[in-house]
């Protein structure tokens, strides 16, 4: 019984190491872009900064816009719970446009095509999970 027993444990235990390792390609695909300047992506695995404090996602990446549908990918990401923001620097000038009141002027988008209620989207709405070897996701981008 007691050799059955540390099977078990070690078995459980080689799982739990296995599925940390597990590693995948996450592709999010752009649409409705404006062809000029710059997307900026943030790939989140909390809430913690979702989705605009950029110092805080896990990865980030950025491709410049040469037609209405770009795909951006990332590579390497762990299995697990995630979420996706765009930001479209379209005079890239690297700052974010907003108006007075501090909306948006560029175009922005995030997973799941989430919408905020008196601001941002929460990450409660655009998480996703990756676990598979590659992944995909489309965001539509809003002006």
């Amino acid at each position: 019984m007691r050799y059955f027993v540390s099977v078990f444990v070690f078995l459980m235990f080689a799982t739990a190491l296995n599925a940390q390792d597990k590693k995948s390609t996450l592709t999010v695909e752009l649409k409705n872009l404006k062809i000029e300047g710059t997307v900026y992506l943030t790939l989140y695995n909390k809430d913690d900064g979702y989705p605009t404090d950029s110092t805080k996602a896990f990865a980030k990446n950025m491709k410049k816009v040469t037609s209405g549908t770009e795909k951006v990918v990332f590579k390497d990401v762990p299995f697990g719970t995630y979420a996706v923001s765009v930001w479209h620097d379209q005079n890239d000038n690297q700052k974010m446009e907003k108006t007075l009141i501090g909306i948006p002027k560029e175009g922005m988008g995030v997973s799941n095509d989430a919408k905020g209620k008196m601001g941002p989207p929460k990450f409660k709405d655009a998480k996703f999970v990756i676990d598979k070897e590659s992944v995909d996701i489309a965001i539509t981008v809003k002006y």
